[in-house]
């Protein structure tokens, strides 16, 4: 079996002979409880139609491949042997991703291309990328001081997404089909001066709490983890500063960041509280735009005057 024919099965089906089944599903997205780690929450999301998918609680994804190798602990090559060994039964489908990046960052392997980024561009040039800023409904003048449009390619395709650029020149990348990176990952340390901090799982979160805030202004440094693996790299940083307040998603990889916090000792504030009824600052922020928008459509309520 070959890498393209093995992308010809559905993840779904591959799931399924693995005993794993969706908690729901919504149109073509297939949710579950991740197969590598205990939750009570559906983080692990699978698009049918697309044939990808992609685990929020430790930011990765990709396509069939990709989680075969994670599922089986094994590399490609064995992998493809078990997929063709008659111990599993697909039905290949075929599945048009042409114009789509599923991998994330820097792979390895005779069958995988790194991300190469051939230009970036101020905010506002590609009506794309900034429809998918406004669907997350982050302020696009507030973006446009932290983010740029990134021009990359995988292989001899060519994609663009919008760009959040770490401390050692990687970027976080965010589109309408892809949540991935570039090499080298790392934190991003947004320094202003002041003696308190925001840490955040990601740049999503972090222009979020800025539009939210707007026009407040935040009298705060901030650091972006863009991984909660990474959590490790912000422990000098965050000691530097006297009051440390942590916004973490309301899953069991935030609850791991809090207790990596506390076990460093590292003096934090949980600041998730003003988001309890939500996963994270921008569903919050979804949230609000929403029932903005229901007001105005209701209008002022009509008076029934006095009777007399």
């Amino acid at each position: 079996m070959t890498c393209q024919q093995a992308r010809e099965i559905p993840i779904v089906e591959l799931l399924k002979h693995c005993h794993i089944h969706p908690q729901y599903v919504r149109g073509q997205d297939h949710w579950y409880l991740s197969p590598f780690r205990d939750e009570k929450t559906p983080s692990f999301k699978v698009n049918a139609k697309l044939n990808l998918y992609y685990d929020h609680g430790n930011s990765q994804g990709g396509d069939v491949i990709d989680l075969g190798r994670q599922l089986f602990r094994c590399d490609t090559r064995t992998l493809l042997e078990k997929l063709n060994s008659g111990l599993f039964s697909f039905q290949p489908q075929h599945f048009k991703v042409t114009g789509l990046h599923i991998r994330r960052g820097v792979t390895q392997g005779p069958d995988q291309h790194a991300i190469q980024i051939t230009g970036t561009k101020d905010l506002g040039n590609n009506p794309a990328i900034t429809r998918y800023l406004e669907s997350r409904h982050i302020d696009i003048e507030i973006a446009k001081l932290y983010c740029r449009e990134v021009y990359y390619q995988v292989g001899d395709k060519n994609y663009f997404a919008t760009g959040f650029e770490n401390r050692s020149g990687g970027y976080e990348l965010r589109s309408e089909y892809f949540k991935g990176s570039t090499s080298p990952k790392d934190i991003t340390h947004i320094e202003r001066k002041h003696k308190s901090v925001c840490v955040m799982e990601g740049f999503t979160d972090f222009l979020s709490f800025l539009t939210l805030r707007k026009p407040e202004p935040v009298r705060s440094d901030f650091v972006v983890l863009n991984s909660v693996n990474l959590a490790e790299r912000s422990l000098d940083v965050l000691r530097n500063y006297r009051t440390v307040f942590v916004y973490p998603d309301h899953d069991a990889a935030g609850n791991r960041l809090l207790e990596k916090f506390e076990h460093a000792g590292i003096n934090f504030v949980d600041a998730s509280g003003i988001y309890q009824n939500c996963k994270d600052l921008n569903q919050m922020l979804v949230a609000s735009k929403q029932r903005e928008e229901q007001i105005k459509q209701q209008g002022p309520k009509r008076s029934r005057g006095l009777r007399m």
